[in-house]
């Protein structure tokens, strides 16, 4: 997803649509350029005669570069041209979305080997160009703010490769967060980032975060200096201490002991707590306009599932196997909604959760807390455990599935379709769709009592990535750490701008644990005391 700016900037700029065609076939090009150009679209076409000059063929390829999508002719004289061959190889190698439209029928094994597993648009009928010039329209609108950044990202990659991998062309916070965004939420069918692209991302994060350590260096030097300027001053060495003492005292102790201790549950009635759907407890004062201090709980049960898909699940990625049984031995205290913006501003009222928090316009109070990354997360489970004496954590992967389904083997919590008004997607058929969060607790739960597991924001889980295949997990319900790549995290449930294969109970992503992305949250668990 792209951030707001990156928003307006693709609502002012035309897509760009590179055609590839054979000479011969000049004419009807022509009259394609004027048609995309008539459906606001910016087509990119070389109109000079072929000749083997090297100018001419990077002129070829600054365009293919520039293209959002590559739309490519088919006749028999285009896949005889040596030349539209060239160019369909060269935009194959960076990725390109191509849109193959057959102006002339060709022989089935004839068509190019990029093409063949696409579906085409005919305009072997003069009398029907028209409309099919309106159905090539629309597949071009597709996912194309996705797209967009897909060139904008390559492009930025081979001018850092050409121009010998200067580290002034590397990304920089926000647009290194929004392609690291980018790379993480690649919408089902479309192109794989270039291998070059990648690098280039990775790049970048390898130097803000040499740049950082270089910036602690340098500030940790100067505090050296100061204090070796100051060092009669021994109260200045306690400084610190004492304002974190003086805060506890006044601001968060009087917090806790009004607004928490006195509502945190007893072992006795920890003990009695049973599952049910329809109740819930809280560790903190009831809630009240305007005064949410903690999440509402609701008791999961213990019990076994499937995890993961079936090889026939419509949308399913190989990741999402294989199949394997999991068992969760204990009750779950679990939140009953993804945390909201009221709940994360207590943390930063009465703690030290990050106040810079941005709620990307959407709203706060009852809304879900967005643009956390999976430490700030971190840090919030942990206050939330000092303010109650509890062992409050994120849940593991296995258990939100477990909590997801609910006991259902369908695609989706309710079914294998995903139905109408169910959630908050982009296609889910509600309110809020493709625009932004919905308030928590807008759709009807799951058969656990549990609102929004999939829709609206996506959600942090405890577990490593990435992971392509479920060998060697757990069973038992606990995070999967061993032999992963931590500097990445699970993300689970999909979210308001995510597609509806997204939000299926299998689907599992992963992303940098210190990102921060407008469309992941996150909600909190404990495991209860039952004895």
């Amino acid at each position: 997803m792209a951030a707001d700016a990156g928003h307006a900037r693709d609502v002012g700029r035309k897509a760009r649509i590179f055609i590839s065609y054979s000479r011969k076939d000049v004419t009807f090009a022509d009259r394609l350029e004027a048609s995309l150009k008539a459906r606001s679209f910016e087509p990119l076409i070389d109109r000079t005669e072929i000749y083997a000059f090297e100018d001419w063929w990077k002129r070829i390829e600054g365009l293919i570069g520039r293209a959002d999508t590559v739309v490519f002719v088919l006749s028999p004289d285009a896949i005889a041209s040596d030349i539209a061959l060239k160019e369909l190889a060269y935009a194959a190698s960076l990725n390109k979305r191509f849109a193959p439209i057959v102006y002339r029928r060709v022989e089935d094994g004839g068509v190019p080997e990029p093409l063949r597993r696409l579906n085409f648009i005919f305009f072997d009928d003069p009398a029907r160009f028209e409309a099919s010039a309106d159905a090539l329209a629309d597949a071009l609108q597709t996912d194309i703010s996705w797209i967009r950044r897909h060139t904008e990202f390559g492009e930025a990659a081979r001018q850092w490769v050409d121009a010998g991998r200067a580290n002034g062309l590397l990304l920089r916070p926000p647009a290194l967060d929004r392609a690291e965004a980018w790379i993480a939420y690649r919408p089902h069918g479309a192109p794989s980032p270039t291998s070059q692209t990648e690098t280039f991302v990775a790049e970048s994060r390898k130097a803000e975060v040499a740049t950082r350590r270089r910036n602690r260096i340098l500030h940790a030097a100067l505090y050296t200096l100061l204090v070796g300027v100051i060092a009669g001053l021994v109260g200045w060495i306690n400084q610190e201490y004492i304002k974190q003492q003086w805060r506890w005292y006044t601001v968060e102790r009087p917090f806790a002991a009004a607004n928490i201790w006195p509502y945190v549950l007893k072992p006795i009635n920890e003990q009695a707590l049973k599952p049910d759907a329809s109740n819930s407890f809280r560790e903190c004062s009831p809630k009240r306009e305007g005064e949410d201090y903690c999440p509402d709980m609701v008791v999961v049960p213990p019990g076994s599932f499937v995890m993961g898909s079936s090889p026939n699940e419509k949308g399913r990625f190989d990741n999402e196997g294989p199949q394997h049984s999991v068992t969760i031995a204990r009750q779950i205290g679990l939140s009953k909604f993804a945390l909201t913006f009221d709940e994360w501003d207590t943390c930063v009222a009465y703690g030290d959760c990050p106040e810079s928090v941005s709620d990307a316009g959407f709203g706060r109070g009852h809304r879900p807390v967005l643009n956390v990354s999976w430490e700030d997360a971190q840090h919030y489970a942990l206050w939330l455990s000092k303010m109650t004496g509890k062992p409050y954590r994120l849940l593991s992967e296995a258990e939100y599935e477990y909590a997801t389904r609910a006991g259902s083997t369908t695609a989706y919590p309710w079914g294998d379709d995903i139905g109408k008004n169910n959630a908050n997607c982009l296609g889910c058929g509600g309110q809020w769709d493709g625009q932004q969060t919905a308030p928590v607790g807008s759709y009807a739960p799951n058969a656990f009592g549990l609102y929004d597991m999939v829709g609206n924001v996506s959600e942090w889980v405890e577990d490593c990535g990435p992971r392509n295949t479920y060998d060697g997990a757990p069973v038992d319900g606990s995070a999967w750490i061993e032999h992963g790549n931590c500097d990445l995290r699970i993300i689970r449930g999909g979210a308001w701008g995510f597609s509806p294969p997204q939000l299926r109970s299998a689907d599992r992503m992963a992303s940098p644990a210190g990102s921060r992305i407008p469309a992941v949250g996150f909600r909190v668990a404990r495991t209860l005391d039952t004895r």
